[in-house]
């Protein structure tokens, strides 16, 4: 596998033998980047999944398996650990369940550009995301996969843009099938963000305790 990545020895989903990291460069300080995909079945969740972490496309998935899967890799030269929970949708809920949005740290929002069910499903996964963080932000990827099935669109570029623009988050449009460095970029691209956000955090409850503990010093 080219660019430094593996999966774990011990995968939970089904994507077989393990493989290691054969570069080195230093760990990140802000540990596991936890990134739930979420969205309606038949949208190629698992086929995202799976090309980010092997390079390969398969197309046929169990719709009925929730996985995840643990797998290192290098981003902006900084080794990066990826927890990846490829949801399934249980009545329609796109996989945005309670127990999985709080263990995210980032949300990964995937429709099909030829369904314009799945697309419309978002502004209810993304209320789900806004009810578990109590309003707070996270950071979210919202990502049009099946670009490639031009023939097929229901759901334009601008509209994607639009819809993300209103949830306050990046957008790409992406084929699963055709460009594995389109897949990479995109879950790269959300655990920059996510890395911004834990540091953001991190910085202000640093001022926050800090503020604390002179002001208990001072009494």
């Amino acid at each position: 596998m080219s660019g430094g990545g593996g999966l774990s020895d011990s995968p939970t989903g089904g994507t077989g033998a393990g493989l290691r990291p054969y570069l080195k460069r230093k760990k990140s300080s802000f540990g596991d980047t936890k990134i739930a995909v979420l969205g309606h079945e038949g949208t190629g969740k698992s086929a995202l999944s799976v090309r980010f972490l092997t390079k390969r496309f398969i197309g046929e998935y169990d719709q009925t398996i929730e996985s995840k899967y643990k797998y290192t890799t290098v981003v902006d030269t900084e080794s990066i650990t990826f927890e990846i929970l490829d949801t399934i949708s249980n009545r329609e809920d796109c996989g945005a369940r309670d127990d999985v949005l709080r263990w995210g740290d980032g949300f990964m929002l995937v429709y099909s550009v030829v369904s314009r069910k799945s697309f419309d499903a978002l502004q209810e996964v993304k209320r789900k995301i806004e009810d578990a963080k109590k309003g707070s932000p996270a950071p979210i990827l919202m990502v049009g996969n099946k670009c490639d099935l031009a023939h097929m669109r229901q759901v334009t570029k601008d509209e994607g843009e639009k819809l993300a623009l209103e949830f306050g988050c990046t957008f790409v449009e992406v084929s699963a099938s055709e460009d594995v460095s389109q897949v990479t970029e995109a879950f790269h691209a959300l655990c920059r963000e996510v890395i911004e956000f834990k540091r953001r955090s991190r910085t202000f409850l640093d001022r926050v305790f800090g503020a604390f503990g002179r002001e208990k010093a001072s009494s």
